[in-house]
């Protein structure tokens, strides 16, 4: 099944689900969240308008459906207590995913991947365990030394401290760079959001978020709608309660 009709059906499905804030294609034409690459994987043929000046531009209407059923996965892991968790390295991106991971309640590894994080959880958490151990009891005494074990230990663990169970969604910023944490996710069937370029591969993607996935504005400017998204489904989901 064609990926834009895999869209379709999805985005037909969530319609109902959250009565979200309309969505206008201008809105995120203005910072660009259009823009491609100069290259076009061949699983993405369909999902372009076209080129200019050289680069691939993606189809506006086909973004919208992306975003909102992207939105609808986060909701449906974060209403039920599903741990989610955003992965990312390029360092001009990590204050915008800490500050939207915050408001959110999601985990975020924005360091090197340690293998088998999430293949070899039942190690991975002794080991973070362990260290969050000696955080607690001797750590200003070897934040005050600079200690470099301690504080590249501390850095590895920072954004999954207290996550204490593998997660339920995870959300991929880049998959060619955080390729090893992709094929764990796929490996465990653990659904995968990623942030995508036209040059990617759609291939063990559940739900991709097309778009310039290396602007910094373009992904402040998703996260933003997403919490304004959030915001707003928590009120309706307040209101029936209260019913």
């Amino acid at each position: 099944m064609k990926i834009n009709q895999k869209l379709n059906e999805k985005f037909k499905e969530s319609k109902g689900l959250l009565p979200l804030r309309s969505l206008s294609v201008s809105s995120f034409l203005k910072v660009g969240g259009h823009l491609g690459n100069q290259d076009l994987h061949r699983s993405q043929k369909l999902l372009s308008i076209g080129r200019k000046n050289g680069i691939w531009i993606y189809d506006g209407e086909l973004m919208k459906r992306s975003l909102r059923i992207a939105f609808v996965y986060l909701n449906y892991f974060k209403e039920r207590k599903g741990d989610v968790l955003v992965i990312n390295k390029e360092e001009y991106l990590k204050k915008a995913v800490s500050v939207f991971c915050d408001k959110m309640g999601f985990y975020h590894m924005q360091e090197k991947w340690m293998g088998g994080l999430l293949t070899n959880w039942s190690e991975s958490k002794k080991q973070k365990d362990h260290f969050l151990k000696v955080q607690k009891s001797h750590g200003r005494e070897l934040e005050k030394k600079g200690d470099r074990l301690y504080n590249k230990i501390k850095t590895r663990y920072t954004g999954i401290e207290k996550m204490s169970k593998l997660p339920s969604l995870c959300v991929i910023l880049d998959i060619e760079e955080n390729r090893d944490a992709f094929k764990e996710a796929q490996r465990l069937r653990i659904p995968v959001v990623a942030f995508l370029n036209t040059d990617h591969d759609l291939s063990g993607v559940d739900v991709p978020i097309f778009g310039a996935n290396k602007s910094l504005s373009w992904i402040r400017w998703v996260f933003n709608l997403f919490l304004v998204w959030d915001f707003e489904s928590s009120k309706i989901t307040d209101s029936n309660k209260k019913k």
